[in-house]
């Protein structure tokens, strides 16, 4: 009876040992652990440097999980950024498309291609304004030369070019022609003002009127 009154009591002593060494009072350092002092090494509460709360460094988990989240966070910012960038970055085109309604003769004409304001002046498709002026048309691929003809009137112009001929007589103009989804647009006023037509442009409702002298 006296042997197993004292093994009870060692197993309670021994057991009350380890508790108070996992949960004793003590500071600790930045990496959740420290240093036995003398008073505890006596008490036989621990023997050297441990950690509390089963060794487990929550200070530094709870460090290392922010600082997964917030290179997450900036990796994620730094996606968007570029991304951004690269839609800013993209090459202009050098005119803005305009609609706008052409009226030759009292008759509106229908436009194979939006019209476009380049340098302040509006381009429309040329075949649809010279068909309508009822001029002839010639297209010299090799020199991107456009050559058109009415009565005894001629006027050259050349894609991606200010110099034009009217009547063999040397012209510039405000913003050379260009050529949008494979239809070649002019500068409208020209155009229609080298067959001798008068041109009236209405910005409010963005309307081109053009009346030629034999209607």
């Amino acid at each position: 009876m006296k042997k197993i009154v004292a093994l009870v009591i060692s197993l309670a002593l021994l057991l009350s040992a380890q508790t108070a060494a996992l949960a004793h009072s003590g500071r600790t350092d930045a990496n959740g652990g420290h240093n036995c002092s003398e008073k505890s090494k006596q008490k036989g509460l621990c023997s050297g440097y441990h950690y509390h709360n089963s060794g487990t460094n929550n200070s530094s988990t709870k460090s290392t999980t922010k600082s997964t989240k917030s290179s997450t966070s900036t990796n994620k910012s730094s996606s968007s950024k570029t991304s951004t960038s690269s839609k800013n970055t993209a090459p202009k085109k050098g005119y803005t498309t305009i609609d706008i309604t052409l009226i030759v003769n009292g008759s509106i004409v229908p436009l194979d291609q939006k019209a476009v304001i380049v340098n302040g002046t509006v381009l429309i498709p040329l075949k649809n304004l010279f068909d309508a002026l009822g001029a002839n048309l010639e297209w010299d691929q090799a020199t991107k030369k456009i050559t058109a003809s009415k009565g005894g009137s001629t006027v050259e112009l050349t894609v991606d070019s200010t110099a034009a001929l009217k009547q063999d007589k040397p012209l510039t103009l405000r913003a050379k022609p260009i050529v949008i989804n494979g239809y070649t647009m002019v500068p409208a006023r020209f155009a229609a003002e080298s067959f001798d037509a008068d041109v009236d442009w209405d910005s409010q409702t963005n309307t081109i009127t053009i009346t030629t002298s034999e209607r």
